[in-house]
């Protein structure tokens, strides 16, 4: 696999993946961060289907939905899916963990399939709150074993395998069981070369401390990826500290716009396109640009376009457009989209 990335449908050259997306969901469960609201019209929408009627509601409340923190539906996710592949894409990297948030192998190859794309898959798990109950007695050795069949032989009975380790998720504090996990994916790339992508924790000195654990452990930091950058509102100082540290640094939910999704107590995020194009083109005048990775994180239904969201080919038909009117060169956004992706999701050469 050296040089290569692992798509559900089989290896492909790193060179063909095409535009990437980095960080995407076709398939998730998030019905966990459910919150139910107080009032008698909020509860009823709570749990009505995402519909016109309601969506300016559910904008506003996302995760007070519960259909809106579905996406399960095989047709819909390949619709929504075509329209980026329509617009020039190439690569979707989807990486919903493993256990309860709903990864779909069998029906991400069907999307493959179905609409020409790579779409390359995860392993591993997601925040401790997510764990299954027995991963608590099961062995380091045992778990990075589990992720190098997947990214190696294939997921349960399929041959259907991973191409990338993530994302991984790590809390507000980092707890024992994610410490844990941070071990085992070390463990697990020195055995294969795949790349890891964090769900990294909120606060500055957390994420420091996210990629020490994973150094500790053996892992290469040039070859993980921390997510989210751009909700977690970290200063400009740890995003460079993190890309010194060899780490990509991924902005990857443009589209997602206003306020924060996921409620983390004590932050306070505007959240906008403009912004993280700013963000980037001050990293790429400070020299950071091959450590920059783009996406969109969509994981609920108000953000397709079948509900009035921006969709898949957001990044490749309303940012890119941006990009070049505040100065991005071609060879800049094409080192954004296509050869950093490429770098991440080619498999590393590994000492036997």
């Amino acid at each position: 696999m050296f040089g290569k990335a692992r798509t559900v449908l089989g290896p492909v050259s790193a060179d063909a993946l095409g535009k990437t997306l980095i960080h995407e969901h076709l398939f998730i469960d998030l019905s966990q961060y459910f919150t139910e609201p107080s009032g008698a019209a909020e509860k009823r929408m709570a749990h009505e289907p995402v519909r016109m009627e309601n969506l300016y509601w559910v904008r506003l409340h996302p995760f007070s939905n519960l259909d809106n923190l579905h996406l399960a539906d095989e047709n819909l996710s390949t619709r929504e899916a075509k329209l980026f592949k329509m617009a020039g894409g190439g690569t979707i990297t989807e990486v919903t963990p493993k256990g309860a948030l709903g990864r779909n192998p069998s029906g991400l190859a069907c999307i493959a399939r179905e609409t020409g794309l790579n779409i390359i898959m995860g392993t591993g798990y997601y925040t401790g709150a997510f764990h299954p109950a027995e991963l608590v007695s099961r062995t380091e050795q045992d778990i990075a074993d589990e992720m190098v069949k997947e990214l190696t032989v294939g997921i349960e009975d399929t041959t259907i395998r991973a191409g990338i380790i993530g994302e991984i998720g790590c809390s507000m504090p980092l707890d024992e069981k994610e410490r844990k996990i941070l071990r085992c994916c070390a463990a697990a790339q020195r055995r294969t070369g795949a790349a890891i992508y964090l769900h990294p924790s909120p606060g500055d000195d957390l994420v420091l401390e996210n990629i020490r654990v994973l150094q500790d452990a053996g892992a290469d930091l040039g070859r993980v990826v921390i997510g989210h950058v751009d909700i977690m509102d970290y200063s400009d100082t740890t995003c460079r500290k993190l890309a010194d540290a060899g780490c990509y640094i991924g902005f990857d939910s443009f589209g997602n716009e206003g306020f924060i999704h996921i409620p983390h107590p004590g932050f306070d995020v505007e959240l906008s396109d403009v912004k993280r194009i700013n963000n980037i083109i001050g990293l790429i005048k400070d020299g950071y640009l091959n450590h920059i990775l783009i996406s969109q994180d969509i994981g609920t239904r108000d953000r397709l376009t079948a509900y009035g969201g921006t969709g898949y080919a957001h990044i490749l038909r309303d940012v890119v457009p941006i990009m070049r009117t505040k100065g991005l060169t071609e060879a800049q956004i094409n080192t954004l989209l296509v050869e950093n992706p490429g770098r991440v999701l080619s498999f590393a050469l590994v000492s036997q």
